[in-house]
């Protein structure tokens, strides 16, 4: 029916399993915690809000890409589908927050990425067709800055 897309800012908080499932297909699964923080003007200093733990898993391509390149304490972006497990464990009912991983990558902010083409996909036709040596000035779009205005 309706599905909540979500994107996750934080860090990979377990090391990246990637395993296949009986018909072949990978999925590597991950946990991240997002760790929002404020600057608090009374004490002047930055004070931690609460913890948001997901587990994230990554299907196909996505799976294999994130379990080659990501490792425990890297800063991520992962957007995908929200899921909310509940179920109880010693008697206790537990709930577990999981996004069905549409893409996930690196968070520039906090490190540098070399991106790497990993062959099963080819540059797109109109990206092939761009040639920037001939596009000149005025054909360029202008900056937001300019229509924001």
């Amino acid at each position: 029916m309706y599905e909540t897309a979500v994107t996750v800012v934080g860090n990979v908080a377990t090391d990246v399993v990637l395993r296949q499932l009986q018909d072949g297909i990978p999925v590597a699964s991950f946990g991240v915690v997002s760790n929002p923080s404020r600057f608090d003007t009374k004490t002047q200093s930055w004070v931690d809000g609460n913890k948001l733990f997901v587990w994230v898993s990554g299907w196909r391509r996505l799976a294999n890409g994130a379990a080659a390149s990501l490792k425990k304490g890297d800063p991520v972006i992962v957007t995908g589908k929200l899921r909310v497990d509940q179920y109880e464990k010693d008697g206790e009912k537990r709930t577990l927050v999981k996004v069905d991983a549409s893409a996930i990558g690196p968070n520039l902010a906090f490190c540098t990425a070399e991106a790497r083409r990993d062959g099963t996909g080819d540059i797109a036709p109109f990206l092939r067709a761009v040639d920037l040596e001939k596009i000149s000035d005025d054909q360029l779009p202008p900056a937001l800055s300019a229509i924001a205005g």
